[in-house]
């Protein structure tokens, strides 16, 4: 499931430039590292660049067909407790007469993150509900170049986790709320 907000522009009277973006959130424990309490976060973030032509069938009801590249990142976080970290923060704080009793744990925050292209194609139907509200219900599906070795962490390439983001299908409901 992703959470949804977006928005469009109507250029022309039949056609419609917009920006959505897409995201899914998972928050937990790392079960992968051997006596670590590590908590990390992940987020798939879809970009959609949508551009939409319509057509109304009766005064309430249209039918919409869109098409959308799409820029996709992917942001794992882990909090870890690095050894060297509390002893360079004393070194720094005793060095200007600071604090008499040391800072004695300490955890970091480190990303990785990687970043594709992809494209997708929705076919739509829009009932309005009166003049500036309206309810849209689209499928189609998205299409990534999501690749496993194209993550970054701290300005270096390695290798990330293998997600299917490829080919997947796409079922919306959205309510609009128009302004004039």
């Amino acid at each position: 499931m992703l959470l949804n907000w977006g928005i469009y522009y109507e250029f022309f009277n039949n056609a419609r430039i917009g920006y959505n973006s897409f995201t899914s959130y998972e928050i937990g424990k790392n079960i992968l590292l051997i006596n670590s309490e590590a908590v990390f976060r992940r987020s798939l973030t879809y970009r959609i660049f949508p551009i939409e032509t319509f057509f109304r069938w009766r005064p309430n009801i249209e039918l919409n067909f869109t098409l959308a590249p799409i820029w996709g990142r992917a942001r794992i976080e882990m909090d870890t407790t690095p050894g060297d970290k509390t002893d360079d923060w004393n070194y720094f704080i005793t060095s200007f007469g600071g604090s008499a009793n040391p800072v004695s744990d300490m955890g970091a925050t480190d990303a990785m993150v990687s970043d594709w292209i992809g494209y997708s194609s929705l076919l739509g139907f829009r009932y309005y509900v009166n003049t500036r509200m309206g309810v849209d219900v689209k499928a189609g599906f998205m299409n990534n170049q999501y690749k496993a070795s194209e993550w970054r962490i701290q300005r270096q390439k390695v290798t990330g986790p293998e997600l299917k983001i490829d080919d997947l299908p796409i079922f919306s409901i959205k309510i609009i709320c128009g302004l004039r």
